[in-house]
């Protein structure tokens, strides 16, 4: 069987690399184009697709699938060992194939991971290339697809951001993050955010077909901005659903004009009239919808998976309940088409409506059938949603690196020590051997040997001292930036305030701040992306614009707006904090707060609820930040803190996690917040027991009585 694989793999990659020669326009692997992409790599992805006919999905044979993914890891491999592709490309490839030949559950961890390992090479120049941006994108469409809306957008947002700075290229993976952030702003219900990537996605199609007009490229932006139609179709957002049909549909008249031969055409063409079925029944044209309904059901499109599903947007809006619960009775086909795992969503955007045509339809054995499969996946499905809600994505353009920094910087050390322990012993046995044999027959050179040894002495002493002087400077740095946050904090009555600050290393990226004026109390918790004295020089220059545009009075979501202007004017390193800045009107016990993609603050126990999370700040200038109130904390615990507290981590590398901090919240009531800042930090070391540290941790905890003075 292998050889079989083997020989088949071989054979489709060579039918390939001839057909992309004599085919351009319609290569499949043109969306692997890019200025920085070898040959190799091209013929490397041509093996990975032929292997694709024997994966678990089309064969249902785990053995057949597994040699075939075997038979890849090989290949990949030895293209390593042999120099031809470098450790990021073979994370991609490796995770690439086991995407696309395992396609199952057990293949999510592994898929995830190489994808990680792949991103963590996150250097200024590796986000340039296509390796960086394409394990990005596929690891956003999985996320997207698990409903982790979340880990979604702490990887998407800046993701896109980065593409679209660097405007390297790659148009396939900004148009599908472009259609893949529209749609999750909808399914979110942040419509104007979802509006406003939909502009900048529209003018983003216009600005690349004018300079680029192939087939290929207009297929790009049909088939993902379809998505965007479809998500506000299910919405029932009618006016922005026109929009998208109409949209996607002059895209497809483009793609008629320039290449009236293309063979694509006769598919867009059966489903264009689906599309128009359901715009004229959003119009009340409920007839001329019908007859453009007919149209589609003529075209073999209609009788396909994709087709029969797609055409109950139109038929359960219609209510033709008979015809829309007969294409229902495929639906658990098509999720596994997908490879989409039921949950709440599918439940509420399929199963539930395909129990509702069913009922309506008079069919109500199926009907009860239908309910009893609701029930049965009900139970893991919300299990599946919980874990996903508790269980944040450890932000996978930070995370991933700082594991890698820790390990690399290990790795370092112990190399250093060997090489330092090898060099001390290889001087003291040439020492002795020289002394033993040579002390009466030749003093010159053993005069000459000692010299040199001297010379080696010194060299080492000199060595020590610039290391000393090193770690003396650091200590100095910690010293200033510790500084730079208050370890003194308000007296005044009804106010109970404590915040403390730990650097895992010499120096930290956390900061953490307040300003008093009058009646309002200016605070910010932040966590700085990287480690070491960069790092801590963007911590300080955060902390200081913090405190000087809290002192002219703004709000926290105006205070985000500056701050990322200024921090992301000449950033060339591609730095940025995450931060949660709030503003208490002592005197009304109001809290206004703009979380800018920091971990949720947790009040009287439980994480704090919010609608917006905003981007990092620092990523790019421009961009909006959208702030929040609650109207009286008077009576109520806040804390606030960076992810050094629930990613603090075990000998065996587990996570302290979100359910032991709520664990922890539950009995703080009681405590004053100088205790809570004790009990958490004890908590924490406690957890690590004598592991080191791997992030800063900082914590920040306010309390107001029910009544200020």
């Amino acid at each position: 069987m292998r050889k079989a694989i083997i020989i088949i793999a071989a054979a489709a990659a060579l039918f390939f690399s001839v057909v992309a020669c004599d085919e351009k326009e319609d290569n499949k692997l043109k969306d692997f184009a890019d200025p920085e992409l070898s040959k190799t790599d091209s013929f490397i992805m041509d093996v990975i697709y032929s292997a694709r006919p024997y994966s678990i999905l089309r064969t249902g044979n785990r053995d057949t699938a597994q040699a075939a993914l075997n038979y890849l890891y090989s290949f990949i491999d030895s293209m390593e060992n042999r120099g031809e592709i470098n450790a990021m490309a073979a994370a991609v490839f490796r995770a690439h194939s086991y995407e696309l030949i395992r396609q199952e559950t057990e293949a999510d961890d592994e898929m995830v991971r190489l994808y990680r390992v792949a991103m963590s090479y996150d250097s200024p120049e590796n986000r340039r290339k296509w390796y960086y941006n394409f394990a990005g994108n596929h690891l956003s469409l999985y996320l997207y697809m698990q409903h982790n809306y979340e880990g979604f957008l702490r990887l998407a947002v800046p993701l896109l951001a980065l593409m679209d700075s660097l405007d390297n290229g790659l148009y396939d993976q900004r148009i599908n993050l472009y259609s893949l952030l529209a749609s999750c702003y909808v399914k979110l219900g942040e419509f104007d955010k979802a509006k406003e990537v939909g502009d900048k996605a529209g003018k983003y199609c216009w600005d690349v077909l004018a300079e680029d007009p192939s087939v290929f490229n207009h297929q790009l932006f049909i088939n993902s901005y379809a998505r965007i139609k479809d998500a506000y179709v299910r919405e029932k957002d009618w006016e922005e659903a026109r929009y998208w049909l109409i949209f996607v549909d002059s895209v497809q008249q483009s793609l008629r004009r320039y290449h009236p031969d293309a063979r694509v055409l006769g598919i867009y063409g059966g489903y264009l009239h689906l599309d128009h079925a359901i715009k004229l029944w959003s119009l009340g044209q409920t007839d001329t919808a019908a007859t453009e309904y007919a149209e589609f059901n003529k075209t073999v499109y209609a009788n396909t998976l994709n087709g029969l599903i797609q055409s109950n947007d139109y038929l359960m809006n219609a209510e033709r309940w008979e015809e829309a619960a007969t294409h229902y009775e495929v639906l658990d086909w098509y999720l596994k088409w997908r490879g989409v795992r039921p949950s709440l969503e599918e439940m509420g955007a399929y199963y539930i409506p395909k129990l509702r045509a069913n009922y309506y339809a008079g069919r109500k054995d199926s009907a009860l059938q239908v309910a009893m499969q609701i029930a049965e996946l009900y139970d893991s499905s919300f299990a599946a949603q919980k874990r996903s809600q508790m269980a944040k994505m450890a932000t996978i353009y930070d995370m991933q690196g700082k594991e890698m920094e820790i390990a690399h910087q290990k790795a370092e050390l112990s190399h250093e020590r060997w090489i330092g322990t090898l060099a001390a012993l290889g001087l003291i046995t040439t020492f002795f051997i020289i002394y033993t044999l040579y002390r009466r027959r030749a003093e010159k050179r053993l005069e000459a040997a000692h010299v040199k040894l001297q010379q080696a002495y010194d060299q080492l002493e000199e060595t020590t001292t610039a290391k000393e002087r090193i770690e003396s400077e650091l200590r100095i740095a910690r010293n200033i930036q510790m500084s730079m946050v208050p370890n003194v904090f308000p007296e005044r009555e009804g106010l109970d305030m404590f915040a403390s600050m730990v650097p895992a290393k010499e120096v930290g990226g956390d900061l953490y701040g307040y300003f008093l004026q009058g009646d309002s109390l200016y605070f910010c918790v932040g966590d700085v992306s990287g480690k070491g004295v960069p790092a801590s020089l963007f911590m300080a220059q955060s902390a200081r614009l913090f405190r000087t545009f809290a002192s002219e009075g703004m709000a926290p979501a105006d205070i985000a707006v500056r701050m990322n202007d200024e921090l992301s004017e000449g950033n060339d390193n591609n730095m940025f904090v995450t931060m949660f800045i709030g503003l208490i009107h002592l005197d009304s016990g109001q809290l206004d707060f703009c979380n800018c993609g920091h971990n949720p603050p947790v009040i009287d126990g439980q994480f704090l609820q919010m609608t917006h999370v905003n981007q990092p700040i620092g990523i790019m200038e421009g961009l909006p930040f959208r702030g929040e109130m609650l109207p009286d904390i008077r009576g109520h615990q806040l804390l606030i803190y960076t992810d050094g507290l629930t990613e603090a981590e075990n000998p065996q590398k587990a996570l302290l996690g979100d359910n032991r901090l709520i664990e922890l919240m539950a009995d703080a009531a009681r405590l004053d917040s100088h205790e809570v800042i004790d009990m958490l930090t004890k908590a924490v070391e406690q957890h690590r027991s004598g592991a080191e540290p791997s992030d800063d941790l900082t914590l920040m905890c306010i309390t107001l009585l029910s009544r200020l003075s």
